[in-house]
């Protein structure tokens, strides 16, 4: 048995939680599920979260007075119960996120290489963490992530292992009899919610997928259209102050992007994540192995990521605007810091760098550029309006829109994806 504290029997009361759910036309939770993530906000809706999310094995509230004082500080953020073998000599090995704090946390856990067992039966899908290193080598490795925005002073019992498995030693495969043979890495934060979730810039953006006529890459960008598969507020990343208002459209890896603004390019991160720069030629051969590149569902891909910010010049300087791109494709930056550029002109092209379940464009706007600075909900300007889904938008809307998740967008505003764009 791993990672278990020895508990005190005593009677409990259940503490209440005020409800903080969000209606989207898109459940992001089973979206991200099928690339893989899976999502658990307890915070948001603890008294329903088993119903909401039927693959927990449940959720237990967290009593200092039923523990041991010497146990409490040993008590770890993930906890692995190896189990104990019945009659039959199989044993269930449960896995557990804890958090004793008074303070609601958010939890990323990735376990690789195995597969996982929810509290409805079925087992969990899986995905995909992608390493590329110098000499052009990418490693696929299998694995699952939570997300779990976890209340205070609260134990959520994740899943099980899926038994009779095996995991891969120097010689040979070995049944898997312990967590300790499992691969896991997890990011532990305390949850830092929105000082201001209606702060609203009054600047119009630029669609970042429509070019100016000088600047178009492709011919057919005017008949594109994007699908918004998180906006603000989003359940799979966008739920804390440096990302609440963020948009992220789905595109294929490749696609081109110009900037929103008339601006200065103030930062540009290009090196794929990994901190060495593809092709270099002062790379010795030991360091062919470094990792030049990340992408995927792993939890260490959070603090990786390629990305362009632009300070807007139409802003007013007493109301600044910063305008950032994420993980977009290595290499592709056709701009560099102190760049003066123009809305609609061409500036990178969209990847999948960083924690990135499937490509798409990440864009957040802020008020500075402080690494911890909260974002700012912006719209973006309507080119035309005449082809927008709906005829009887009034005259604000009819002028600039704000993505929605599971919605598709061009540059006219709010359309019916074709059969193409899907």
């Amino acid at each position: 048995m791993a990672n278990k504290v020895k508990k005190k029997t005593r009677s409990k009361k259940r503490a209440t939680h005020q409800r903080l759910a969000s209606e989207d036309d898109l459940d992001e939770c089973k979206y991200y599920a099928n690339l893989g993530c899976h999502i658990a906000n307890v915070a948001r809706c603890r008294v329903e979260a088993t119903r909401k999310h039927p693959w927990l094995l449940g959720i237990e509230p967290f009593d200092p007075n039923d523990y041991d004082p010497e146990d409490i500080e040993h008590i770890p953020e993930v906890a692995m119960n190896d189990g104990e073998e019945d009659e039959y000599g199989d044993c269930e090995m449960s896995l557990t996120l804890t958090n004793i704090k008074k303070s609601t946390s958010i939890l990323f856990v990735t376990v690789y290489d195995v597969d996982l067992c929810g509290a409805d039966g079925k087992i969990l899908t899986s995905g995909w963490t992608y390493t590329t290193t110098a000499n052009n080598a990418t490693t696929q490795r299998k694995c699952t992530t939570f997300i779990v925005l976890c209340p205070p002073q609260t134990f959520v019992h994740l899943v099980t292992l899926v038994p009779n498995q095996t995991i891969a030693s120097d010689t040979e495969r070995m049944p898997i009899t312990t967590w300790s043979q499992i691969e896991m890495e997890s990011d532990v934060q305390q949850w830092s919610f929105h000082p201001n979730v209606k702060d609203e810039h009054p600047h119009l953006l630029h669609f970042p997928f429509y070019g100016n006529e000088e600047e178009v890459v492709h011919d057919d960008q005017a008949s594109k259209s994007y699908q918004c598969s998180q906006s603000e507020n989003g359940n799979l990343t966008h739920f804390f102050h440096g990302n609440y208002h963020a948009i992220d459209f789905r595109c294929p890896i490749g696609t081109p992007l110009y900037s929103a603004t008339n601006g200065v390019v103030v930062e540009v991160k290009d090196d794929g994540g990994g901190g060495h720069k593809q092709n270099d030629p002062t790379t010795s051969n030991e360091g062919r192995d470094q990792i030049i590149e990340v992408s995927g569902i792993a939890a260490s891909n959070l603090f990786r990521w390629n990305s362009i910010m632009i300070q807007s010049t139409d802003a007013d300087t007493s109301d600044p605007l910063y305008i950032e791109y994420v993980h977009i494709q290595t290499n592709s930056c056709a701009v560099k810091v102190g760049d003066s550029v123009t809305r609609g002109q061409f500036i990178c092209r969209s990847g999948s760098v960083g924690f990135s379940p499937e490509p798409h464009l990440h864009m957040a706007a802020y008020r500075s550029n402080d690494v911890d600075a909260a974002t700012v909900r912006v719209r973006f300007q309507a080119i035309h309006n005449h082809d927008t889904r709906d005829s009887e938008l009034d005259a604000a809307d009819a002028q600039s829109f704000l993505p929605r998740v599971g919605q598709w967008y061009n540059q006219n505003g709010l359309v019916e994806a074709t059969l193409e764009d899907k």
